[in-house]
């Protein structure tokens, strides 16, 4: 009897599980999105096209609680003595390739919220792809936005939808 409890308890568990989404092997659950890391530096067309195999975006931030979230989320993942190590910023979906000066998401989702580090976006020698500017005294500065130069590496961050 003790087995068909136990039994019981897991399909329970599972179906729970599957009501709320579920993530990808690899992709971390937060809320209603999966999130996934990946700490190898490449230019931002190799993480958007790595993101797009793993049927994911490079992540898109819509809020500053978004920002956040996702700013928290990465710092749990690297070496808390590097947190401030602007070479550790990492690639989000916005650019403006297309379009110099018109930025857009590269998940199609309306761009509604900006935290530029000032005096950018500047495309100082043609920079068009964003990363997390990751300098600062505070959480809240590390989390600003800097246009760079598209073929730089740097680590990138995948979100899809748990309930995919």
């Amino acid at each position: 009897m003790n087995i068909n409890v136990t039994i019981s308890l897991f399909l329970l568990a599972a179906v729970a599980g599957l009501s709320n989404g579920c993530c990808p092997e690899r992709f971390m659950q937060v809320g209603d999105w999966c999130y996934y890391y990946n700490s190898d530096k490449v230019d931002w067309h190799d993480a958007d096209d790595a993101c797009t195999l793993l049927g994911a975006n490079l992540v898109s931030i819509h809020s500053s609680d978004e920002s956040a979230e996702i700013y928290t989320l990465w710092k749990s993942l690297v070496d808390e003595g590097r947190a401030d190590d602007s070479d550790k910023a990492y690639w989000i979906g916005l650019h403006d390739q297309q379009n110099e000066g018109t930025f857009i998401w590269s998940d199609g989702t309306t761009k509604n919220y900006e935290k530029w580090q000032d005096d950018e976006p500047n495309d100082h020698k043609g920079e068009d792809c964003v990363a997390l500017h990751n300098e600062g005294s505070n959480d809240y500065d590390r989390q600003e936005w800097n246009d760079c130069d598209c073929g730089d590496k740097k680590p990138y961050f995948c979100r899809r939808s748990a309930t995919n």
